[in-house]
């Protein structure tokens, strides 16, 4: 049975909010003076779909194919006739959707499944599939032999859920980037993995990865990096999706043996505030590290210690983003406003936060939480959300669930004041020069 790997659109794609797309006018005037070879054409993902480099090393066929239709009108009618017209049903069909598209894939997949085709659904989203609109649900993360696995399964859910803990055994494979070839030239920015996974237990956190840590093999990293180059020769720009870039010192020297200057990477890399030490400050010098993203909540000690994320409070925050400035880093906050137990006080606090600090950060993320089905938040929320149209379930949207001391607007509204605050602090950043 052959494998068609299927990347469906996205609603927002088409409908970015009109604040944060002001906002990433500006960002993205800033972040062309580090990455001039920066851009993101028309209509163009940000980033290629790296689950499919993912799922083809796992599944390791010659035959597997990848149907793009992540530039198709998000209309199910037109991407299912592009199914069928394109492939038989004797092919084994993945999906692997986001929150956004969830819906969309499940309504495909049950119309292809009443046809006669197999499907296949993985990811962060599939703990929320049913059997009536997938023949196979795979939870867990995928492994070398994910195929026979599937195939020689008599039962609808396939796969092990992850052990947890920092020992595990190695994945087996590596990413294949072959049929990802059409995107050299369209994406300004490649993302690998050193490390996969965290063991941090921020409760606003999770996917299939959430506490536990695997290291990539040597010798498969190194391999990966030859493929990139190879595939994407003039691609210079490298975000190291290791989930905390520090965790793992073993990750971190596999890459200062990998990376070599002559290669020309300019690195981007994320971590947590913990992680911020002389040792790590230096290896990301050798690695020509050019940006640091670190996730800030809220400036809220009280509401980070009910979220289980481990801080030291806005002193030692300050004292981090002192360090990687003193060291030539541009330091970009991930801000993610919307947690269900934000305050009045706790938004102030966050506000006034991003004030003081301006002057040592670079560039801010914008997100709003959003209850994905493996965050620890999940079971804890779930009876308190209102709005299960997954396709509204966006980092730029309001809540999908009743916040605990606050009304839905008013802790949308927060979001919006944070990414009113940010944008006219590049303006007047970006005035002055």
């Amino acid at each position: 049975m052959n494998v068609i790997l299927v990347q469906l659109p996205f609603p927002s794609q088409g409908e970015p909010l009109p604040e944060l797309s002001e906002y990433y006018e500006y960002y993205n005037k800033k972040y062309q003076q580090v990455f001039p070879e920066y851009y993101i054409n028309d209509g163009e993902l940000w980033e290629m779909p790296l689950w499919v480099a993912h799922m083809d090393g796992a599944i390791d066929r010659d035959d597997t194919i990848f149907l793009d239709l992540s530039k198709e009108e998000f209309n199910v009618e037109q991407c299912l006739n592009k199914i069928i017209n394109s492939v038989s049903s004797k092919n084994l069909i993945f999906f692997s959707p986001l929150a956004q598209n969830f819906s969309f894939t499940s309504n495909i997949s049950s119309k292809l499944k009443s046809l006669g085709y197999t499907t296949v659904i993985g990811g962060n989203m599939a703990d929320l599939a049913s059997h009536e609109e997938y023949s196979k649900i795979y939870v867990g993360i995928a492994r070398n032999g994910i195929y026979d696995e599937i195939m020689n399964s008599n039962e609808v859910i396939v796969g092990r859920k992850p052990k947890l803990g920092r020992l595990q055994i190695s994945l087996d494979y590596k990413p294949k980037y072959r049929l990802l070839k059409p995107y050299d030239k369209k994406v300004p920015l490649i993302r690998i993995n050193a490390s996969h996974g965290c063991l941090y237990s921020c409760s606003f956190c999770g996917d299939a990865w959430s506490r536990q840590l695997h290291e990539v093999d040597l010798q498969l990293l190194r391999e990966e990096i030859e493929e990139i180059r190879m595939y994407y020769p003039d691609t210079k720009i490298i975000y190291i999706g290791d989930k905390t870039f520090g965790q793992s010192k073993i990750a971190v020297n596999n890459l200062l043996k990998i990376l070599k200057p002559e290669y020309g990477f300019k690195l981007i890399v994320q971590t947590h505030i913990l992680q911020i030490n002389d040792w790590l400050l230096d290896a990301m010098e050798k690695l020509n590290v050019k940006v640091v993203e670190m996730g800030f909540e809220t400036a809220d000690s009280t509401v980070l210690r009910e979220m289980k994320k481990g801080h030291k409070g806005s002193i030692v925050f300050k004292d981090a983003l002192k360090s990687l400035r003193d060291r030539g880093f541009k330091t970009v906050l991930n801000i993610l406003s919307g947690l269900p137990n934000e305050t009045r006080e706790s938004q102030n606090e966050t506000l006034k936060f991003i004030n003081e600090t301006k002057s040592m950060v670079w560039l801010y993320n914008h997100y709003n939480f959003v209850p994905y089905p493996k965050t620890p938040l999940y079971p804890l929320i779930k009876e308190k959300i209102t709005n299960w149209n997954f396709n509204e379930w966006r980092e730029d949207k309001p809540p999908v669930f009743t916040p605990k001391h606050q009304s839905v607007e008013d802790s949308y509204l927060h979001f919006l004041n944070v990414v009113a605050l940010t944008t006219d602090i590049l303006k007047e950043q970006l005035s002055k020069r």
